[in-house]
């Protein structure tokens, strides 16, 4: 069962990393997303861990991004300090925008939204968000315009440990929900970076969301 249909940006990937095998495809399946070595090879997962918490990303694109993102704000007010980044990227909420904090980039640094772009050049590797969340032990995953964000995978092929509101932001079909990922919940009351968590939740990415074992 698919609860969220493939995005332009999906579709690009799936048959990007079959041609980077060799592989015709006919028709997509859309059970599990795949990600070609394009993306997951370029990131540095030998990255010292020097931020805790992370979030960079947008906050204001549309109505729904603000409901299911609001639960955020609370989090960041609790937990961030001078050791965690943050950085809201789309145009909406930089607009008399206040920083919250030491760790609030926002204002400091440009930061790439895929939905401000053209469907066609939604599929660029942005270096420096995932050099970020390469370098921190834990990130925020939020849902997006959807309940289900790519954010949850590319935390994961970062080897950071996902922090969700609910479980329902952690999968987009039900084959993925099936998947048994490590994240923490946001209302728990301790977050502890566990390299085992860490490798396990790889290893499920490479075996589901790459064909790095055909």
């Amino acid at each position: 069962m698919t609860y969220y249909n493939f995005m332009k940006q999906q579709k690009m990937w799936y048959q990007e990393s079959h041609r980077e095998k060799g592989i015709e495809v006919n028709k997509i399946n859309e059970y599990y997303s795949i990600y070609p070595k394009r993306i997951y090879k370029n990131i540095n997962l030998g990255n010292p861990k020097i931020y805790d918490f992370v979030f960079l990303g947008s906050f204001k694109f549309d109505k729904e991004t603000i409901l299911n993102r609001k639960w955020i704000i609370p989090f960041i007010d609790k937990n961030f300090d001078e050791s965690s980044y943050l950085q809201f990227t789309d145009h909406k909420t930089k607009e008399n925008y206040l920083p919250l904090g030491s760790f609030d980039y926002t204002l400091k640094k440009y930061g790439l939204v895929p939905k401000e772009m053209h469907e066609n050049k939604r599929d660029i590797f942005d270096e420096n968000y995932y050099d970020i969340m390469s370098k921190s032990k834990f990130c925020l995953c939020p849902a997006g315009d959807s309940m289900w964000s790519m954010r949850f995978y590319d935390a994961i092929m970062s080897k950071s440990i996902p922090i969700v509101n609910h479980y329902d932001e952690t999968y987009r079909t039900l084959a993925e929900l099936k998947l048994d990922y490590k994240y923490y919940l946001a209302s728990e009351k301790e977050f502890i970076y566990r390299e085992d968590w860490v490798n396990h939740n790889y290893e499920i990415f490479l075996k589901y969301h790459t064909l790095e074992y055909l």
